[in-house]
């Protein structure tokens, strides 16, 4: 069974010949279209692109890619010159789409036998020049960069293996929008982050998405950056946390693989995560791995929507959250 959404393409839409659980008509936000759709297992989803608001935005294409398998997409294009350009469908292609088209029998032929990588890649533009276009799309798209020193950009960086600095960064945001402030969270290179399906979570896949994403949020009061190593943070941070899980075993394979790894980080804002160490035991910690710890968390329950030990790291951070009664 199917799913299938129409607007402008609704008469390409209405010779559909396949099995559809769903259709929804009309132009909607990506976030209120994808919540109608939610609990419905499909086979296809069959978009028209003008039922999207704002779809000319790659932004918004690349939540959908972030909200949607986009290998059981088929996206059904307009005649929009921007969604034609070549620039537009590499980052289609860039987000995973490989399954579009402009006309019915497009829609038939996809439908049947979907495209892979091969059958796209002579769309993808050279990285020179796919640079040179976004750039210029993100000069015309997003709002100067003018940071009014009310935000806070905070880097993390796992120094141990899956020391958690994604599982963080979703509690750090989804906890401090709920006691009203405005916060996202960004993951530099990786995805993991699209699997809580969080509007206020996403990807950047250079540093050209990173600018872009730091001018259109300006106006937040925190962005929390999952650095994932990424060689240039110092001039995008106000201050970068190292994350460490405290166990033997995860320090032993830290120091195995670089033995001057806490060496190198001892005047560095170290946070503990997952960690067994109590407060008490603290100072020792300190003594023998000569690291000054910034904050010591706990194994938390990441499902949890109110969690304390995340509400002080926020205080610590600087943030007026209120104490739990």
């Amino acid at each position: 069974m199917n799913v299938v959404t129409a607007n402008e393409n609704k008469a390409i839409i209405d010779r559909l010949d396949i099995d559809i659980i769903k259709r929804i008509d009309g132009k909607y936000e990506l976030k209120e279209l994808l919540s109608k759709f939610v609990n419905l297992y499909f086979n296809k989803m069959i978009i028209d692109i003008t039922s999207i608001q704002d779809y000319q935005n790659l932004d918004v294409i690349k939540k959908l890619s972030e909200s949607v398998d986009p290998s059981r997409v088929i996206i059904l294009l307009n005649s929009d010159p921007v969604v034609n350009s070549q620039f537009y469908m590499a980052n289609l292609i860039a987000c995973g789409f490989y399954n579009f088209t402009r006309n019915f029998e497009g829609i038939k032929f996809l439908y049947n036998t979907p495209n892979s990588y091969d059958n796209v890649k002579h769309l993808v533009m050279s990285e020179e020049e796919t640079q040179k276009q976004r750039d210029a799309y993100a000069e015309e798209h997003t709002v100067v960069y003018n940071n009014t020193g009310n935000r806070q950009v905070i880097g993390f960086v796992n120094l141990t293996n899956h020391a958690g600095s994604t599982s963080l960064i979703n509690m750090l945001v989804r906890q401090l929008n709920n006691f009203g402030y405005q916060a996202i969270g960004l993951e530099m290179f990786r995805q993991d982050m699209l699997y809580y399906h969080d509007s206020n979570l996403s990807t950047c896949f250079n540093r050209s998405d990173l600018e872009s994403k730091l001018k259109l949020y300006d106006d937040v009061n925190a962005i929390f950056i999952d650095l994932n190593e990424f060689g240039e943070a110092d001039r995008f941070c106000d201050k970068i946390i190292y994350i460490i899980e405290p166990s033997y075993i995860m320090l032993t394979k830290l120091l195995k693989k670089n033995k001057n790894a806490l060496e190198e980080h001892k005047n560095d804002l170290i946070l503990l995560n997952k960690s067994f160490v109590n407060d008490q035991e603290i100072p020792d910690f300190e003594y023998e791995t000569k690291l000054k710890v910034f904050y010591n968390l706990p194994p938390l329950n990441d499902r949890n929507n109110n969690l304390e030990p995340i509400n002080d790291f926020l205080r610590k951070l600087g943030f007026n959250i209120e104490q739990n009664m």
